[in-house]
């Protein structure tokens, strides 16, 4: 079957729409109403979630507002938003962008029960950002699989360019993925695929044959790239993560329930359905059928 129906006249998915909340480099300097503590990233969580947001993708912050990796800095965040927002799907980062040693990479796998997240993001290569490179090297990301599959969580793949969707097909021929899976396909980003529809139609044809896809975009391009992925039937990725402003033009700055909506907003206006939690959890692989 075409990974590209015919939409409208095929009904589309109901949309999962991904807020990153926080990210490992915007600061209160630079994003104004990015969340820092642990109560701040709960109240943004709670806010998407009530605009649309199924998927929490989450950075910890430690007592300064810098990115820690320390489990304990998840546990009660991830339990306060799942209390809050029932059904909601928590993914926690294990970015080397800020710390490449492996057992700090994955400590928050080492949580459990509602405290342990559903899902970890797997970048699966390096890639170069402005402030500097983020290394994942083969072995690692192979590292990072099976201690992800030890846990019990699943990964969502980060994807930046078409080296990284070929890995994936390697990594299921190795026994280490195991279908279905979820990835995330980052355009825009410096050194990484171009924010357009050609490369966003190479990704998805080069992703292993029923892999669900979300789109997120760099900065000014965030806009540009979720219309596309709504349009094609993906999915979204959204957040002050990756973007600080709603107008780039104005510098008007953004908060996550802002990107959230207006995300939404171009799934009403093609009628798309917005996915409930039962939805988006059978979406990204968490339930095998739907009610």
């Amino acid at each position: 079957m075409s990974p590209f129906p015919a939409y409208p006249l095929t009904p589309f998915p109901p949309l999962v729409v991904n807020a990153a909340l926080t990210g490992m480099t915007p600061t209160r300097e630079r994003v104004p109403h990015v969340p820092l503590d642990a109560g701040e990233i709960a109240d943004d969580a709670t806010r998407c979630f009530e605009a649309g947001a199924r998927i929490m993708h989450l950075h910890a912050r430690d007592g300064d507002g810098r990115p820690t990796w320390r489990r304990a800095a998840y546990g009660d965040l991830i339990g306060e938003i799942r209390e809050r927002c029932p059904g909601v799907i928590v993914c926690a980062t294990t970015s080397g962008r800020a710390d490449p040693d492996l057992d700090h990479r994955t400590d928050v796998l080492n949580l459990e029960g509602e405290q342990r997240p559903d899902m970890a993001s797997l970048t699966l290569g390096s890639v170069n950002f402005p402030s500097g490179p983020s290394t994942t090297s083969i072995v690692h990301v192979e590292e990072l699989v099976r201690r992800m599959r030890d846990a019990g969580v699943r990964p969502e793949l980060e994807i930046f360019d078409l080296g990284h969707a070929h890995l994936a097909h390697r990594l299921i021929d190795k026994g280490l993925l195991e279908p279905p899976l979820y990835a995330n396909l980052m355009l825009g980003f410096p050194n990484a695929a171009p924010a357009d529809a050609r490369s966003l139609t190479a990704l998805v044809d080069a992703l292993p044959s029923g892999t669900s896809w979300a789109a997120a975009g760099f900065g000014a391009f965030q806009d540009i790239t979720t219309a596309l992925a709504v349009a094609m039937g993906g999915h979204v990725r959204t957040g002050l993560e990756d973007n600080p402003f709603l107008d780039h033009s104005t510098r008007e700055p953004a908060t996550n329930d802002a990107l959230v909506k207006r995300a939404i907003a171009h799934a009403q206006v093609l009628r798309r359905p917005i996915a409930d939690p039962e939805q988006a959890q059978m979406t990204v692989g968490l339930l095998q059928t739907a009610r």
